[in-house]
């Protein structure tokens, strides 16, 4: 007989790796807004309410953490040069007016100054808090490792095979099922559709396999090779039975 080689069927694949790419999407776009697109976005709103155009793109100090810039507004005395936050901060982010911001990726520090000196200074969290930055971050690690799962899956699924040929079927590279130890081929007994199983007995041991035709692409041909040589009833939906004894 001529051997027939199976894969998976492309619905199968198509659908695994749709998933794949859409949890890769959410992971990207997570860990984005988790380590930058929130720090931008608290970035815009300083921008907004300071009535800057739209185009002014302050830096965002990384070092700068909200209990840091509490902590330097609580501390920072009136009457001390503005060196005493820059020393610490480095340049600030934005000059308007009589005020220096000092932008975080979770909020800004504004300092008031009279002069070179500061008058006053206070700490406001963004939109985007530091607590809003770490859930993106934290559901994007957990999405990232259900995507490498995804991936592996993927893998699984691309190396469904199946293989009949004179030596008998051979599943998903299992030891081959000789055409003799076959005993009966019939429908999936829970009545799934496209299904069906195969009981065999190997070393004086009776054995199912169930077959399913969304995990094996030439399933229906398999079926029809096998109920030839061995004289069974095709099972599969809206075949014509066979012959034989």
């Amino acid at each position: 007989m001529q051997t027939i080689h199976s894969g998976t069927t492309t619905e199968r694949l198509l659908r695994t790796l749709l998933l794949m790419v859409l949890v890769d999407g959410f992971t990207a776009a997570y860990l984005w807004d988790g380590y930058v697109g929130y720090a931008r976005q608290n970035g815009r709103e300083l921008v907004r309410l300071l009535g800057l155009p739209a185009d002014t793109d302050p830096a965002t100090l990384a070092n700068l953490s909200a209990e840091e810039g509490r902590n330097i507004a609580a501390t920072v005395k009136a009457g001390e040069e503005l060196t005493a936050v820059t020393a610490k901060l480095g340049p600030p982010s934005l000059l308007h007016g009589n005020d220096a911001y000092f932008l975080g990726p979770g909020g800004w520090l504004k300092v008031q100054k009279s002069g070179e000196r500061i008058a006053g200074a206070a700490w406001t969290d963004g939109p985007k808090t530091e607590s809003d930055q770490k859930w993106q971050r934290w559901i994007g690690f957990a999405l990232a490792g259900f995507g490498v799962l995804i991936m592996i899956r993927l893998v699984v699924v691309a190396s469904a095979r199946l293989v009949l040929s004179d030596a008998g079927l051979e599943v998903g590279g299992r030891p081959v099922i000789p055409f003799a130890a076959m005993s009966a081929l019939r429908p999936d007994p829970a009545g799934r559709a496209a299904c069906v199983e195969l009981e065999y007995s190997l070393r004086g041991a009776s054995h199912r396999v169930r077959l399913d035709g969304y995990v094996y692409k030439k399933l229906p041909e398999i079926v029809a090779a096998i109920c030839e040589r061995k004289g069974y009833a095709n099972p599969w939906p809206g075949a014509k039975a066979v012959g034989g004894g």
